[in-house]
C-alpha cells in the first residue's frame, strides 16, 4: 500500500553513495609485466549462501589477448574453530556450457589435480550453518592451464561477521509532480553504521495488442493458440551497482525512509504487478572506506591525493607471489531481506508513455504468399475481419513487438509465488 511519508531527500544525499558493482573489467593505470591483476567480489554471508566471482583487472596497456581471460579457481571457506566449507560442486556457479573453459578453449585434463571440485570464476559456498561468534576466511586456489595444475594461492584476512540491521518497513510513494514511484526503506542499525544493500526487481506486464491467434507457419494458415496467450508475460534485473550508505554521523541507531530507488510511472515495470527484493547487510568500516573510494575514483570526485584503485589496499591477499595485486574487499555479515509489492490494479499510478508509431503500422492480409511475407518481416495477425460470411475472410497484422510479450524482453514463466493468476 502507498504511503504518505515524505522522504527525506536531503538525507539521502549526505549519505547515500552508489558505487558501480560492474566497474570490472576495471582500467588502472598500473603497470603491467606480467600476471594481471586478480578481482575478488563477493561476500561471506552467515546463515545464507555465499558467491564469489572472479576476474581479471586490465591495465591500460593490456593486450586484446588480455580482455579475454578469465580466471579460475577452487576454494574453500574456513573458521578459526576448524570449520571448512568446500565450493558447492553440484553446478550451482559454474560455467553455462558443457565443459570448463582453459586458454585455449576446455579443460581437458583430469579434476584430479583438484581434490575440492572444479575451477570456476564463480564460486558457491553453503555458509548457512555458520555462526556470529566466529571468525571465518576465504581461501582460492587459481588455475594453471599450462600446467593443469595450481598457479597460485589466495587467501583473505580473518573477518569477523557483523549481525544484520533490522528492517522496519519497504514501502513506496507516488510523487506525480516527479512522474515517479519512490521505493523506500526504513530500519534500525543495531550498532552497525555502515551498510550495502543489493535488489532484485520482477515485474509482469502485457503487450500493446492483445490476441488469440497465432500464424503456423508450417501449416501455413492462421489459427487459434495451442498455448498460453503472448498478452501477458514477466521479467527480471538485478541492481546493477553496488549501494553503500552511513550513519556515522547520526545519534540515533535508525534509518527512516531512505529512498533509494525510482521507478518513472511510464515504465513497464508498473504496468501490472511489481516486486522489489532488498537485501541489506553491514559492513566493517575498512570495507565502506574501500568502496567508497572505488566509487570516488570510478566517478572521478576522488582528491588529487585520494589512493588510485590500485593502491588501495584489499584484504585478500596471494599467499605464493606476495608481488601479485588483487582489488576488491570481503565483507563478512548476516543479510537480512525485505520484500514489497506495487499491484496496479489498486494504486492505477501507471502513466503508459506516448503510443507507438508502430501501432498503426497494421495491415489487411488476405493472400497466402502475402502472409509469409509479412511474418517473414516480424509481423503477427491479431483480429479476424469478416465480409459478409461466417469465415473471417482475413486477418490484419501489425509489428510482432506490439502483439507477443516475449518481443520485449520477457517470458512466459510465471516466477514462484507469484501472486496473480496464470496467464
Amino acid at each position: 500500500m502507498a504511503t504518505n511519508f515524505f522522504f527525506r531527500t536531503a538525507a539521502l544525499a549526505a549519505t547515500l553513495i552508489a558505487a558501480a558493482a560492474c566497474v570490472y573489467p576495471y582500467e588502472v593505470d598500473i603497470d603491467y609485466n606480467g600476471d594481471l591483476p586478480l578481482v575478488v567480489e563477493g561476500d561471506i554471508h552467515v546463515g545464507g549462501l555465499t558467491t564469489v566471482r572472479l576476474s581479471y583487472v586490465h591495465p591500460f596497456n593490456a593486450t586484446e589477448e588480455d580482455y579475454y581471460r578469465i580466471p579460475f579457481a577452487t576454494g574453500y571457506i574456513e573458521g578459526e574453530d576448524g570449520t571448512r566449507i568446500d565450493q558447492d560442486d553440484s553446478g550451482a556457479g559454474l560455467p553455462d556450457y558443457p565443459g570448463f573453459p582453459t586458454h585455449d578453449g576446455w579443460l581437458t585434463s583430469s579434476s584430479s589435480a583438484y581434490p575440492l571440485g572444479f575451477p570456476s570464476n564463480t564460486l558457491t559456498f553453503h555458509t548457512e550453518n555458520l555462526s556470529l561468534g566466529q571468525r571465518y576466511r576465504l581461501h582460492l586456489e587459481t588455475y594453471n592451464p599450462e600446467s593443469g595444475g595450481v598457479a597460485n594461492v589466495f587467501e583473505s584476512e580473518w573477518l569477523t561477521p557483523l549481525d544484520a540491521p533490522t528492517i522496519d518497513g519497504l514501502n513506496y510513494s507516488h510523487h506525480p509532480e516527479y512522474e515517479e514511484l519512490w521505493v523506500g526503506l526504513s530500519m534500525h542499525c543495531n550498532g552497525a553504521h555502515h551498510f550495502r544493500w543489493t535488489f532484485s526487481e520482477t515485474w509482469e506486464y502485457h503487450s500493446d495488442i492483445p490476441t488469440s491467434y497465432e500464424y503456423k507457419p508450417f501449416q501455413r494458415k492462421v489459427g487459434l493458440f495451442d498455448g498460453p496467450t503472448l498478452y501477458y508475460c514477466w521479467d527480471s534485473a538485478n541492481s546493477s551497482s553496488i549501494n553503500i550508505f552511513s550513519t556515522a554521523n547520526q545519534t540515533d541507531d535508525r534509518f527512516e525512509e531512505l529512498a533509494f530507488h525510482t521507478i518513472p510511472l511510464s515504465n513497464r515495470r508498473l504496468q501490472v504487478m511489481y516486486r522489489i527484493q532488498v537485501r541489506l547487510e553491514a559492513m566493517s568500516e575498512n570495507a565502506y572506506n574501500y568502496w567508497y573510494n572505488i566509487q570516488q575514483n570510478s566517478e572521478g570526485q576522488g582528491s588529487i591525493f585520494a589512493p588510485t584503485p590500485s593502491e588501495m589496499a584489499s584484504n585478500i591477499h596471494c599467499i605464493t607471489d606476495p608481488s601479485i595485486q588483487v582489488m576488491g574487499y570481503l565483507n563478512a555479515a548476516v543479510q537480512t531481506e525485505a520484500t514489497m509489492y506495487y499491484d496496479n490494479a489498486i494504486e492505477h499510478y501507471y502513466k503508459p508513455g506516448l503510443p507507438f508509431e508502430r501501432y498503426d503500422e497494421k495491415v489487411s492480409v488476405k493472400q497466402l504468399d502475402s502472409m509469409d511475407y509479412w511474418y517473414s518481416h516480424g509481423y503477427l495477425p491479431y483480429q479476424e475481419i469478416y465480409e459478409g460470411t461466417m469465415e473471417p475472410s482475413h486477418y490484419m497484422w501489425a509489428q510482432g513487438i506490439c502483439i507477443d510479450c516475449r518481443k520485449l524482453g520477457g517470458t512466459k514463466v510465471k516466477p514462484k509465488g507469484w501472486p496473480t493468476p496464470d496467464r
